[in-house]
């Protein structure tokens, strides 16, 4: 990456790290003094957003396979040609060597990094073609041989309830704070006043 890009984010986040010590020490200022109007802005602000419209939406399922067995020969032709030139690119057709350079000088990253990214896209890729190459043969020939495995990889599997905690609310680090709010208030302003003091230092150097 450019040096002035990678210097340019840096005072980038220096910069949000400062703006968010002064809001830390405005919130601990308000503990301090008036802890009912933080509580009163913090209400508004825990405004509870829920995700069952996202779990809706993600569990409705797409059948695509009819389509497949309905067209079987154009879907597996093309899907055999597409392997099959992939295999050519890659075994054949790409000159590894130029194009590690190429992305070396392109990306501005060490050869030895490019050329472990590139064989692993390699050997993806070729394994990649190598199992649509067997199912292009299998819809072209015998798709009745797909069955077992299509019912084993459609195995329908619900987001319900990896979303569950996610519907949950977690208010007990709010009621702690409000409950010592002068601890926690010098706590937090001489803490952002720390960090702030760290941060101007540095970034003024």
């Amino acid at each position: 990456m450019n040096q002035f890009i990678q210097s340019w984010l840096l005072q980038c986040f220096v910069i949000f790290l400062i703006v968010g010590s002064l809001a830390g020490m405005v919130a601990g200022a308000l503990l301090l003094l008036r802890p009912q109007s933080l509580q009163r802005t913090n209400s508004l602000l825990n405004r509870w957003v829920s995700t069952r419209h996202l779990d809706q939406s993600l569990e409705r399922t797409v059948a695509l396979d009819p389509f497949f067995y309905r067209h079987r020969r154009a879907s597996g032709a093309l899907m055999l040609l597409g392997a099959l030139y992939i295999l050519y690119f890659f075994a054949v057709r790409m000159d590894r060597p130029e194009m590690i350079g190429g992305l070396a000088r392109s990306f501005k990253m060490p050869v030895q990094l490019v050329s472990g990214l590139l064989d692993a896209l390699t050997l993806s890729a070729l394994t990649g073609a190598m199992f649509a190459v067997a199912i292009s043969l299998f819809l072209l020939l015998r798709p009745s041989l797909l069955r077992n495995f299509e019912q084993g990889a459609n195995r329908w599997v619900s987001m319900r309830r990896a979303l569950k905690p996610m519907e949950m609310q977690r208010s007990g680090m709010d009621e702690y704070v409000f409950k010592y709010s002068q601890q926690a208030g010098i706590l937090l302003v001489f803490g952002s006043l720390y960090v702030l003091v760290i941060l101007l230092f540095w970034f003024g150097h």
